[in-house]
């Protein structure tokens, strides 16, 4: 008995040292502002920060304009990364999801991304000096390759995320061919699961 009472204790003790994970099941935060690098900080923490204390949903209230293409692609790349990976991102868009804001937006865990129906929304081609870029046929400068390359990059995303085909979202980004209307839209292009 005295042996069974001192192994007893001994579970009790280690399994007391042990220190078990705490699962917390939901988070809310606010993405707000321009898609750019401080943006980009903020959900990287967010992210780190969900990961590390094994949060099973993050609700994120997003109000954007948009941003310059990079940082809104990767931002975008790691909210998908991380909802590939297990984390429940839902994402519910508020008053404004233009430019590059739409890419976080439909990056979101599929059947968990919602935009109000009072929302503007946006989808357009990049633009540079106030001008729409184009897609050049046989781009000869460094700065029409790179064009390029953010076309495909953009078209690319657009793809991954609404699974729209390659020709549809490139549409989306070609000059006098930009889509505007309220959060019904998003939900008419698969960047979101429904409006509110």
């Amino acid at each position: 008995m005295k042996t069974l009472l001192a192994l007893s204790l001994a579970l009790c003790v280690s399994t007391a040292d042990a220190k078990p994970h705490k699962t917390v099941h939901d988070r809310f935060v606010r993405w707000e502002g321009i898609t750019d690098l401080d943006m980009l900080k903020q959900v990287r923490a967010d992210l780190d920060s969900a990961a590390k204390d094994h949060v099973k949903t993050l609700r994120v209230s997003l109000t954007s304009p948009g941003g310059p293409v990079i940082t809104s692609l990767e931002i975008a790349r790691l909210v998908r990364d991380a909802s590939d990976k297990g984390l429940v991102i839902e994402i519910h868009a508020v008053a404004i999801c233009a430019s590059g804001c739409t890419f976080v937006l439909a990056s979101g865990t599929p059947k968990h991304r919602f935009i109000s129906r009072w929302a503007l929304f946006l989808v357009h081609p990049p633009q540079q000096g106030g001008e729409c870029v184009k897609r050049v046929a046989d781009p000869q400068t460094p700065d029409e390759k790179v064009s390029d390359v953010l076309l495909d990059l953009m078209r690319d995303h657009y793809v991954r995320y609404t699974g729209a085909e390659p020709s549809q979202a490139e549409a989306w980004i070609t000059c006098g061919n930009e889509q505007v209307g309220n959060g019904d839209l998003a939900y008419k292009l698969n960047m979101a699961d429904a409006s509110e």
